[in-house]
């Protein structure tokens, strides 16, 4: 990229512009070629980065997978097996007791234990507590700063609603990052065509622009504090739908 489109971007921002306007610029200003459209979509990225909050990035609790404290040892490497995660949230009988993070590298030594092995001086128990609503570049500092991959993310009650993590957080700008041990997700849309899918009702909203295409900001004048197709839904109608039931949302 050309140090012209920086400097235009930079008077942009000295002027009363909106996202629009600045996406704009973006596009005017990269050169419009298959080797920086990856360029463009991250500039994009890091123009929206500021205002995604936890909740609209985090794994929500029914999708966690977590061990709990009086697991036998045979039980969590069963776990860690089949989730193939680095890293595991502990709890206390209860979700909302979360009482420390698995490191699975703690672990690499002592494999080989028996299944009374008590797994449990390994956790580390420095936990992130994070708001659902804080802003994604504000966690990003608190990572840094505190040495930290992972944040058990808490509702408005101070119940845990789930998980974020570091890579959660990076994924927002640079796109999915898969390493040669990721194994593929669960798939929770189906592609008929170009043009319509269907997803399930918990899928995020930012998750839907992205495999669909549609620009990151398409929902955020009638989404209000959705941010699932489920909550859209409910924020546009007001009541739970109807099988085979159809709301059209402006030109989407």
């Amino acid at each position: 990229m050309s140090k012209s489109w920086e400097a235009r971007l930079g008077n942009a921002f000295k002027k009363d512009v909106n996202r629009e306007d600045i996406d704009r610029a973006i596009e005017l200003t990269v050169t419009q070629d298959k080797h920086t459209a990856h360029e463009i979509d991250i500039l994009k990225s890091i123009m929206k980065f500021g205002d995604v909050t936890v909740k609209q990035i985090m794994c929500s609790r029914v999708d966690v997978v977590a061990l709990d404290v009086e697991s036998p040892y045979d039980e969590v490497l069963q776990t860690i097996k089949d989730s193939g995660y680095s890293r595991l949230p502990v709890y206390d009988n209860d979700f909302d007791n979360v009482v420390g993070i698995l490191y699975v590298k703690d672990l690499l030594g002592n494999l080989d234990r028996g299944k009374d092995y008590d797994w449990t001086h390994h956790l580390q128990d420095e936990i992130l507590y994070v708001p659902e609503n804080k802003r994604i570049n504000e966690l990003l500092k608190e990572f840094q700063q505190k040495h930290l991959h992972m944040g058990v993310v808490v509702d408005e009650f101070g119940g845990s609603a789930g998980i974020v993590t570091l890579e959660d957080v990076m994924e927002e700008v640079i796109g999915d990052i898969k390493d040669e041990f990721d194994q593929e997700r669960e798939v929770d849309y189906v592609k008929l065509n170009a043009t319509e899918f269907i997803f399930d009702g918990k899928s995020m909203l930012n998750d839907v622009c992205r495999i669909t295409g549609l620009p990151t900001d398409s929902f955020d004048s009638i989404k209000g504090d959705a941010d699932s197709i489920a909550g859209l839904f409910l924020e546009l109608t007001g009541r739970m739908p109807m099988i085979g039931q159809e709301v059209q949302v402006g030109r989407i």
